[in-house]
């Protein structure tokens, strides 16, 4: 695509105590999490962030179970022989 437009989702980081965090945006989510951090005191904003964080991971977990669950479907589907000479 040519330079002509924006982009419709930015990168937003936010540190974690483990390390940053690349969350990939739209407006509304950018205006939002501005809204929440504004006033935010120090204590609050450790608990919001472990929140995140836990939700961060749990989308990592589901993730992998998504991909696994389908590999586990495709390999019921096909007939998989491994290579070399059949048993005698």
């Amino acid at each position: 695509m040519s330079g002509k437009h924006e982009a419709k989702y930015k990168r937003v980081t936010v540190d974690l105590p483990k390390g940053k965090l690349s969350l990939y945006v739209g407006q509304r989510v950018r205006t939002a999490l501005r809204e929440v951090l504004e006033n935010m005191k120090f204590y609050k904003g450790i608990r919001f962030f472990q929140v995140v964080e836990a939700f961060y991971e749990q989308g990592k977990k589901d993730g992998r179970k998504e991909v696994f669950d389908m590999m586990d479907g495709v390999k019921e589907k096909v007939n998989y022989l491994p290579p070399g000479r059949p048993r005698k």
